[in-house]
C-alpha cells in the first residue's frame, strides 16, 4: 500500500480526484508539484513516511516556498473520526502532509505492507519546530488551551530559547465573532508559525478555515501539547513512549474519560484496518 504522494492545497476538482483515488490505492493528484512526500495509506488517509528529521526538513521547505501551509497528526481515534466526518477527512486530505501521532498507526502501516519509518508525534514535532524557529529566527504564535497553559508555554520556551521570537499567544476560549478579530491579530503579528491546541477536530477545523487569512507560513494542530510543555500535565515516561504504550499511561490516569476512546475507538480502528487489508 506504500506510494509516493505530493501533498498541497488543492482546488475542488483536485480534491474530487483525490477522493476517488484514496480507496483504490492510486496516487492522489495534488495542486503543488514541489513537495513530494512518500506515504502509506491508512484507512484512506495518506500518512507521511518520514522520520522526524525529514519532517522538519519538509516543513522548512514549505516555509521557504512561501504561501500558507499546514500539516496534521493522526492517531487511531482521529482516523476513526475522519471515517465518519467528511469535513475532517477532507481537511486531512488537503493538508500538506499528515504524520503518525499514535503508535497504532505505525503498527497498522506494517500490517498493511507499507511500514512507516517512524512515529512523528504532535508534541515532539512541536518542540522540534520551536527549536528550529529559534535557530532560524522565525516567529511563532500560540493559540489554544487555558490562559494558564498558553502563558506557561510562552514562558517555558522563552527560558529554553532566549532568542525565540514569540509574536503573540491567546487562549482557546473565544466566540465565533471573536475568532475573526483573533485572525486579524495573528496576521498583524507577522507570525511565521502557528501552533493551535484546541483538541480534535476543533483545531483542524479552525486551521483549515483561517490559515489563509491569518497569514502564517505554516500551522500545526498540537492537541494537549500546551499542557505538557507548561507543566500542567505529565507525559508518559520515555520508555512507555518508545514501546508504544503511551496510551496505557493516559488510560490509567483517566480511566473514566478514556475507556470509551480506547475500548470502542480502537476496536473500530482495528476493523477499518482489517477491512482495508482484506479488500485490497
Amino acid at each position: 500500500m506504500r506510494t509516493d504522494v505530493t501533498r498541497g492545497r488543492a482546488d475542488a476538482a483536485t480534491r474530487r480526484r483525490a477522493d476517488e483515488n484514496v480507496g483504490s490505492g492510486n496516487r492522489p493528484v495534488s495542486a503543488s508539484p514541489r513537495l513530494h512526500v512518500p506515504a502509506s495509506f491508512i484507512a484512506g488517509i495518506p500518512v507521511a513516511n518520514l522520520t522526524e528529521d525529514e519532517t522538519v526538513s519538509a516543513i522548512d521547505e514549505l516555509i521557504s516556498d512561501g504561501g500558507s501551509h499546514y500539516a496534521a497528526v493522526v492517531n487511531a481515534a482521529k482516523i476513526v473520526a475522519a471515517d465518519r466526518d467528511e469535513r475532517l477527512k477532507q481537511i486531512l486530505l488537503e493538508a500538506d502532509f499528515v504524520t503518525a501521532d499514535g503508535m497504532s498507526v505505525v503498527w497498522a502501516s506494517r500490517f498493511l505492507g507499507g511500514p512507516l519509518k517512524q512515529r512523528v508525534t504532535g508534541i515532539d514535532l512541536f518542540e522540534r519546530l520551536i527549536a528550529h524557529a529559534a535557530h532560524r529566527g522565525l516567529s511563532v504564535y500560540f493559540l489554544g488551551a487555558s490562559e494558564e497553559s498558553v502563558c506557561g508555554v510562552a514562558e517555558q520556551f522563552t527560558k529554553r530559547y532566549p532568542s525565540l521570537k514569540i509574536s503573540g499567544y491567546h487562549n482557546g476560549y473565544f466566540t465565533n465573532p471573536e475568532s475573526q478579530s483573533l485572525v486579524q491579530s495573528i496576521r498583524l503579528s507577522h507570525a511565521d508559525l502557528l501552533f493551535v491546541a484546541m483538541g480534535s477536530p476543533a483545531q483542524e477545523y479552525w486551521i483549515a478555515s483561517n490559515i489563509e487569512n491569518a497569514g502564517v507560513r505554516f500551522a500545526l494542530g498540537v492537541g494537549g501539547s500546551f499542557d505538557h510543555v507548561s507543566g500542567l500535565a505529565r507525559r508518559a515516561p520515555r520508555w512507555m513512549q518508545r514501546i508504544g504504550f503511551e496510551w496505557l499511561y493516559r488510560f490509567l490516569r483517566e480511566p473514566r474519560r478514556m475507556w470509551r476512546r480506547y475500548l470502542i475507538g480502537n476496536s473500530l480502528f482495528i476493523w477499518l484496518i482489517a477491512r482495508q487489508r482484506f479488500e485490497s
